[in-house]
């Protein structure tokens, strides 16, 4: 009958037990580092490249602004000259047909773009901002665009006001044959009525309607153009403060 003996097995001593949970340890650290580290770097690119993004949104806002405001200007100063027609002299009703219908046509209406800092929530990057400086300084923007979009869309409505009343004083065929047959550029160009067409009232009433509406436009366009030269300046500010924060030129 044979005898198996079983092999014997040398025991590690403790400094050896020691050194392997010293290497695994140090092995899961490493990675455990490396992945952060990784993570970091992800963050950062991640960041910058939605600052330079916002960039360019603020910059859109910045031509924006500036377009309403020059809209607005002429708008209210061809507001100014219609109403003092109106009430004056209305023996050229050429050119008050012609006021009355441009002003409505061409009183575009505009809204910041969101896009980038909507996405910037949505993926969590604006936690990821390490300054709190620049973080407060994106949101304090975004949160006083508000007063102006709200303007922007009582604007709408006294434009809707103002195409309510018309029909008190102006001849809707008229209307017709002074616009463009073909769109142009963003500012629509209304052609002068031929011959003085008549006005479908004198009426004190039914004029003072008119006039009452076109007021109203004209005072929501100086608050609008007042805002949008606020917001644009922070806007402003803002890129010079990421471009100096990210090192853009």
């Amino acid at each position: 009958m044979e005898v198996h003996h079983h092999p014997k097995v040398e025991k590690k001593n403790f400094k050896e037990y020691f050194l392997e949970f010293i290497m695994i340890f140090l092995a899961v650290a490493l990675g455990f580092f490396s992945e952060n580290i990784r993570e970091y770097f992800n963050d950062k690119a991640e960041i910058k490249s939605s600052m330079r993004s916002l960039i360019g949104d603020l910059r859109a806002d910045v031509n924006m602004f500036n377009e309403t405001i020059a809209i607005n200007k002429l708008t209210d100063r061809r507001i100014d000259t219609l109403i003092t027609l109106l009430k004056l002299d209305r023996s050229n009703t050429s050119h008050i047909y012609f006021l009355a219908r441009y002003i409505t046509a061409n009183n575009n209406i505009y809204t910041p773009d969101n896009k980038t800092f909507d996405q910037m929530k949505n993926s969590d990057v604006l936690k990821l901002i390490e300054s709190r400086a620049i973080s407060d300084s994106i949101s304090d923007y975004y949160q006083s665009l508000q007063f102006f979009n709200s303007q922007s869309a009582l604007q709408r409505q006294k434009v809707v006001d103002i195409q309510l009343v018309n029909s008190l004083l102006f001849d809707g065929y008229v209307f017709q044959q002074m616009f463009p047959k073909v769109a142009g550029s963003r500012t629509v160009d209304i052609a002068h009525p031929a011959n003085n067409p008549p006005l479908l009232s004198n009426d004190f009433t039914a004029v003072n309607k008119v006039m009452i509406a076109y007021h109203y436009l004209y005072g929501t366009t100086e608050i609008n153009s007042k805002a949008a030269e606020k917001n644009k300046q922070h806007a402003l500010r803002l890129i010079d403060l990421l471009k100096e924060e990210y090192h853009f030129k």
